[in-house]
């Protein structure tokens, strides 16, 4: 099979382990901001220069653009895969080096399908409409052996490269890091929402969050919001952060829920990669999580997001008297 053939020599050309993510309607520069691209890292870079964390190179492919991140995968994440693919498509193949292989396919900002190239079997293939590739990975072998003789697994993510071409109905060039490509730095944290493990649950390593969870339920959107961003400029203040740029203007406007995000490459942006990239579990990690949540238009996922720390984060954040307060003006502004 001449496109199994091709897939193949991409494999051995891109390594060990890598990340396709196939863009519709979009140029390099527009796909590779659709998946977090930060825009002073934006540039052309040639072959041996795409070795930085979580670079990725953009390829113009018509009305296509294939973003490759080698030796990375930012792209198999659904939620900047779906984030990618809104009002349009988005595709992406993983070859993980040590994690497992995915294919996942988004329209308009939902999943249709994703699976294991290696085991497609029903009951994993999920999203809106697993079935609706079915017949795609059939033809093409993407099937879960029949038996311990069978080998089709080892062709698995050449098969699902070929997925990814049929769907999209164009080809990645031979050598597509050959030549110098507009890449730039990705950075999910700008362009995905709040993720469901950056709310608080209630748990029984949690002993705390099972009466805030409830509070935090039963309040009105605007308590919501306003004990949310309380909270989190609480976080910025016990970790000596308050005074970052532009951090106050960022919290008011959430507050009025007219927040609009962060740029990656505004004063305050450049401060939340830095803080992203803190090495340690200083607290900086949950803050920026509860940033994200407190900055997105839901005051459910705001107060939720912002509350986490509190009741399950290191020491520097889970503070007794700062819990009961939240407690406290939750319940008292409900009543």
């Amino acid at each position: 099979m001449d496109d199994l053939e091709h897939a193949r020599r991409l494999i051995a050309e891109l390594g060990e382990s890598f990340c396709l993510t196939f863009v519709k309607d979009a140029g390099p520069g527009e796909a590779l901001a659709r998946m977090g691209g930060c825009p002073d890292t934006l540039r052309e870079r040639g072959p041996g220069e795409l070795s930085g964390p979580a670079t990725a190179a953009a390829v113009p492919l018509g009305a296509w653009t294939v973003v490759i991140e080698p030796g990375g995968g930012l792209g198999a994440d659904h939620a900047l895969l779906e984030t990618a693919s809104r009002g349009s498509a988005a595709v992406s193949v993983l070859r993980g080096e040590q994690s497992t292989a995915h294919f996942g396919y988004a329209v308009d900002g939902t999943t249709v399908a994703g699976f294991d190239p290696g085991y497609p079997t029903e009951e994993t293939i999920w999203g809106a409409d697993p079935g609706m590739l079915r017949h795609l990975m059939d033809a093409l072998g993407l099937r879960p052996p029949s038996d311990d003789t069978e080998t089709t697994w080892q062709d698995a993510e050449a098969r699902a490269i070929v997925l990814a071409q049929r769907i999209t109905g164009v080809r990645v060039p031979e050598a597509p890091l050959g030549a110098a490509r507009l890449s730039a730095r990705l950075e999910p944290w700008f362009v995905t929402p709040a993720r469901p493990g950056d709310l608080l649950r209630a748990g029984r390593r949690a002993p705390h969050a099972a009466d805030l969870v409830a509070a935090a339920e039963a309040a009105a959107p605007g308590v919501q919001r306003a004990v949310a961003v309380a909270e989190v400029r609480r976080q910025a203040a016990a970790l000596g952060v308050a005074d970052a740029p532009g951090l106050t203007e960022a919290l008011d406007a959430a507050a009025t829920g007219a927040g609009t995000g962060v740029a990656a490459d505004s004063p305050l942006g450049l401060r939340v990669r830095d803080w992203l990239a803190a090495p340690g579990d200083d607290g900086l990690g949950w803050f920026v999580m509860s940033l994200r949540g407190v900055l997105g238009a839901d005051p459910r996922v705001a107060v939720l997001a912002a509350l986490r720390p509190l009741a399950t984060g290191p020491a520097a954040l889970a503070d007794d008297a700062a819990r009961e307060s939240a407690l406290r003006d939750l319940r008292g502004q409900d009543r």
